[in-house]
């Protein structure tokens, strides 16, 4: 197999999009945001065909947003994915879900799809829940990265490799709906 570099899943990334869930419920805050993370990326990619490969990665980072105001202003986020690349075409599919956690251990959990070539991916990133301050939390917008391979080890007695990989994702228009506690 080639010497590929596959960047995994452009995903990333953190909370907020659409929050039309709760429409009969009382808003304790909604907004808009835009928000950028520079992350890194551990993954295995696997051959599964001729032209094919696939990888499984985790990338982690910090996300901050523009203007840093309201209950989603910055945190930690970490992204376990899937990426299948087509090595004949140099374009990818990606999925996973992202973990967002504030300095106090509260979440937003969010999943996202992103296509592209093999150094971009963007798709829709959906909020879906949230623990402590972001209990029900709702959003959608889309999210946009760029990776880049730094390092690839071949696995001893396999075709598979190893992947380092570094880069940014962004969210240039998130929405996010909190909903009022009772």
């Amino acid at each position: 197999m080639k010497n590929v570099r596959v960047s995994g899943l452009s995903v990333a990334a953190f909370l907020v999009m659409a929050f039309t869930a709760f429409e009969g419920c009382a808003v304790a805050e909604e907004g808009t945001i835009k928000a950028m993370a520079p992350w890194g990326g551990q993954g295995y990619v696997f051959p599964i065909g001729d032209d094919r490969a696939y990888m499984v990665a985790v990338y982690s980072g910090t996300m901050y947003v523009e203007d840093s105001k309201g209950a989603l202003h910055a945190g930690s986020i970490v992204c376990p994915a899937t990426v299948e690349g087509n090595l004949k075409t140099m374009t990818k599919s990606a999925q996973g879900h992202c973990i967002i956690s504030n300095i106090d251990g509260d979440r937003v959990y969010a999943r996202f799809n992103c296509t592209g070539d093999m150094e971009n991916c963007r798709g829709p990133f959906t909020v879906e829940n949230g623990t402590g301050k972001f209990a029900g939390i709702t959003g959608e917008g889309e999210m946009v990265s760029q990776l880049e391979s730094r390092a690839a080890v071949v696995v001893e007695g396999f075709v598979p490799a190893r992947q380092a990989i570094e880069g940014i994702v962004w969210w240039p228009k998130l929405t996010y709906r909190i909903p009022e506690t009772q």
